[in-house]
C-alpha cells in the first residue's frame, strides 16, 4: 500500500512539474505560489538527503518559508539551498529545526544524475557540507569563507589570516562527500581574515 501510494504521489509530482511552465506563465501570484510550495514538497519528500524530514513550505509573493523539522544542520542548509534554487522564489526564510537527539550523520556518496535539477541538489547538499565543516573546525570557525559547488567542484573564496588557514579550509572541503576537486581562492590578510 505504502509503495502505490509514493508511485502516485511521483505520478502526481511529475505530472505538476511537466505542466508548470505553461500554468505558470499565465496564472496570478497565488497560483504561482501555490505552484511552487508544490515543486518544493514533492522534492523534499523525494530527496535521498532529506528522507524523514518534517518540512513545511509556505510561499507569498515568491517568497518561501520553510518550517518542521530536519535530521541535522546539514538537511537545514539542504533544504533551504533547494528552496532558493526553486525558479520563481525571491527569498527563503529557513526556520527548519534540527531533530533533538538526532545524529548529524553526513549523507551517502551518490552519482550524477545527468539532470540539471539533481545535480543543483547534489551540489547544493555538498555546499552545506562543506560550509558545516568549516563552521565546526575551531582554527577556520571564524573566518568568512564562501563556499560554491558546481558539477561536484568547489570553489572557495575569502579571506583567511594565514597559509595555514587556507590550506585547512581546502583539506576541509576536498574530504567532504563526493568533491572531485577544490578551487582554493582564500586570500591571505594578516590584518585579521
Amino acid at each position: 500500500m505504502k509503495k502505490h501510494l509514493l508511485t502516485v504521489c511521483g505520478l502526481i509530482a511529475t505530472m505538476s512539474l511537466a505542466a508548470a511552465p505553461a500554468f505558470a506563465a499565465e496564472s496570478s501570484q497565488p497560483a504561482k505560489d501555490s505552484l511552487i510550495t508544490g515543486k518544493l514538497e514533492a522534492t523534499y519528500l523525494f530527496n535521498r538527503h532529506l528522507a524523514g524530514s518534517s518540512i513545511k513550505a509556505e510561499t507569498t509573493n515568491g517568497a518561501v518559508h520553510l518550517t518542521g523539522t530536519v535530521s541535522s544542520d546539514i538537511d537545514r542548509d539542504l533544504a533551504g539551498e533547494i528552496a532558493k534554487g526553486a525558479e520563481g522564489v525571491t527569498s527563503v526564510k529557513n526556520d527548519l529545526v534540527v531533530k533533538a537527539g538526532s545524529s548529524q550523520a553526513s549523507t551517502k556518496s551518490s552519482n550524477a544524475s545527468g539532470e540539471s535539477f539533481g545535480q543543483y541538489v547534489d551540489d547544493a547538499t555538498t555546499t552545506a557540507m562543506v560550509k558545516t565543516k568549516l563552521l565546526a573546525d575551531p582554527n577556520v570557525k571564524g573566518l568568512k569563507i564562501s563556499v560554491e559547488t558546481t558539477g561536484y567542484v568547489v570553489t572557495l573564496t575569502g579571506k583567511v589570516g594565514s597559509a595555514e588557514q587556507k590550506q585547512l579550509a581546502e583539506k576541509l572541503a576536498k574530504n567532504t562527500g563526493d568533491v572531485k576537486s577544490v578551487k582554493n581562492q582564500l586570500v591571505i590578510d594578516k590584518s585579521g581574515g
